[in-house]
């Protein structure tokens, strides 16, 4: 196969996967409501962003939001004019294109690695269909976009790494063919790469603070210290790129400084970054907690982690450790930094599923090579029946726990059983007779179509329980404009969004609701159903309850200190 044929087969591979992963991620992702806790209020910062005109200093509440760089607000916004304004399906665009392009990256990597466009291919779709970063694609979030930028910072060393010691990768479109190039123009595009490397990490560093400069930097560095080539970072140009680096950063530092005050700054830079890996604040777990978090989280590919520990550690597995090693730093590299951090959250740990992934596609292409092998027969085998019998006893058990607990849906899962139960006698076929990559093909569109039908079926009927949109509907109509609107003691992201406000006071304690309530105009108050029974036995102020809905786990009122004949 010549050169010319094999970028023409590796740009139809290409424009496969943005298909196959755009309608993964894109098919009725705007149909969901905004899920709180985090959905809701990164809508609703930038909702107050482009309602103030205020770009630099994110706001939330009509308050200084420190929590978070503004990127993720930027970006959603920009994919609202469309819209004329901030939709569920804007705020979740940012995602899904981040997903999108971490599936056509790790491709291309795949292909710079290991040469094998069968395994560039595998960890692309692995990556895609790995249960969190397929949710997480449909959320509003900033950890899709940091894994985006993480990634392509790590591709872009690489190839410029892979360009000077003549690794001969496989060029992704950002640039043409090293192939054939002189000395200098080899050089050119060396820096152009390491120029890209920098401005990345600069892109995580304004998407999630700190560490989305850290992350890519330390796996960079293990990786060389680990080759005994450290003196590639010189080549890097570091003054250069860490000045470029600086620009993009500091810029936003500067100005965040000026309109946001000493406060705001210190807490963008010190408490939410330093102050969470040194002592939490929140989300406290143990050290071990992603070695039980992680395997739930990449189902179903974690089922081959066993199998790969085995035979990594195989005397026929280390002898071919060396394709692997990049994937295998940064997989320890970011575990071993989020163990070490106190506060801890699954989504944390994101950007490591692309090396994860590189590693299950390489070790899967083992299997398929060497399946009638002796070491293969038990650690590559077992994991697969166990998928077939995994996929076969849902089919069985799904409609069962759905007609236990919620009888009037299990006619909804009449299309899972049939993909279930079907897609596992099908894989269990493959498996027999050893075809194994007509087996993960399977499986992927198993989850591929479970998936789809899901975002049909099941999330609907969640969106009933989960979303505040309802009560908030029907509050906007019974408040007229400029009426007051309070919510007790909780959080008020959700109902801020839904009411298309940019405040709503918090009130705090008994003493704040008599005070709110106690007025001669009609004042409206959010509260949960077991508050207002324990207020109502305190306060002599007539209440009267307008509106009831359960949003996810809180069973809410909307209240207010007049009758509805009086409103």
């Amino acid at each position: 196969m010549n050169s010319n044929t094999s970028i023409n087969n590796t740009r139809l591979i290409a424009v496969c996967i943005i298909l196959f992963t755009a309608f993964l991620f894109l098919f009725n992702t705007g149909k969901r409501d905004l899920w709180a806790p985090d959905e809701p209020r990164y809508a609703q910062v930038s909702k107050e962003m482009r309602d103030s005109g205020n770009f630099i200093v994110p706001h939330l509440n009509s308050e200084p939001y420190p929590d978070k760089p503004p990127l993720l607000f930027w970006l959603i916004n920009l994919f609202s004019i469309p819209f004329g304004k901030i939709t569920a399906l804007s705020s979740r665009l940012p995602s899904a294109f981040a997903g999108i392009g971490c599936c056509l990256a790790i491709f291309y990597l795949g292909k710079s690695l290991y040469h094998n466009t069968r395994i560039a291919l595998m960890a692309s779709l692995l990556l895609a269909t790995s249960s969190k970063f397929l949710w997480m694609a449909h959320r509003v979030a900033f950890d899709v976009l940091l894994t985006f930028f993480v990634m392509m910072a790590i591709v872009c060393f690489y190839k410029g790494y892979a360009a000077r010691h003549n690794h001969s990768p496989i060029t992704p479109p950002i640039s043409p063919p090293l192939q054939g190039k002189d000395e200098g123009e080899v050089k050119k595009q060396e820096r152009r790469y390491y120029t890209l490397f920098y401005i990345f990490m600069a892109l995580g560093v304004l998407t999630k603070g700190p560490i989305g400069f850290i992350i890519p930097f330390c796996i960079v560095l293990t990786y060389l210290i680990l080759k005994k080539d450290i003196r590639v970072l010189k080549e890097t140009r570091p003054w250069i790129g860490g000045a470029i680096f600086a620009f993009i950063v500091f810029t936003w530092v500067y100005l965040a400084s000026i309109y946001g005050g000493k406060e705001y700054t210190y807490q963008i830079l010190f408490k939410q970054n330093v102050g969470r890996f040194a002592s939490s604040f929140a989300h406290k777990h143990p050290f071990y907690y992603y070695f039980t978090n992680f395997p739930v989280n990449f189902i179903p590919w974690s089922i081959f982690i066993p199998s790969i520990a085995i035979y990594l550690f195989s005397k026929e597995g280390r002898a071919k450790t060396q394709h692997i090693s990049l994937p295998v730093v940064w997989f320890v590299v970011v575990f071993i930094f989020f163990s070490i951090v106190s506060g801890k959250r699954d989504i944390y740990v994101l950007p490591l599923y692309p090396a994860a992934a590189l590693i299950t596609a390489w070790f899967l292409n083992e299997f398929v090579e060497q399946f009638r092998e002796k070491h293969f027969k038990r650690i590559g085998y077992y994991p697969c029946y166990i998928l077939c019998g995994i996929t076969l006893a849902l089919s069985i058990l799904l409609p069962i726990a759905v007609y236990k607990l919620f009888p009037q849906y299990t006619s909804s899962t009449i299309p899972f059983v049939a993909i279930l139960l079907f897609g596992g006698l099908v894989m269990l076929r493959f498996v027999r007779y050893a075809r194994i990559i007509p087996f993960l093909f399977a499986l992927i569109f198993i989850i591929f179509f479970a998936f789809t039908i899901g975002t049909l079926k099941a999330i609907p009927i969640l969106n009933q329980y989960k979303s505040a949109k309802e009560i908030c509907d029907n509050a906007n109509s019974v408040m007229k404009p400029g009426e007051k609107l309070a919510i007790y003691d909780f959080f008020r992201d959700p109902y801020l969004f839904y009411t298309n406000r940019n405040h709503i006071e918090v009130l705090r304690g008994i003493d704040e609701l008599r005070r709110f309530l106690d007025s001669n105009e009609r004042v409206f108050l959010f509260i949960q159903e077991k508050d207002f029974r324990e207020v109502s036995k305190l306060l002599e102020i007539p209440m009267f309850v307008l509106e009831k809905d359960s949003v996810g786990h809180r069973d809410m009122l909307f209240i207010s200190n007049k009758k509805v004949s009086e409103i």
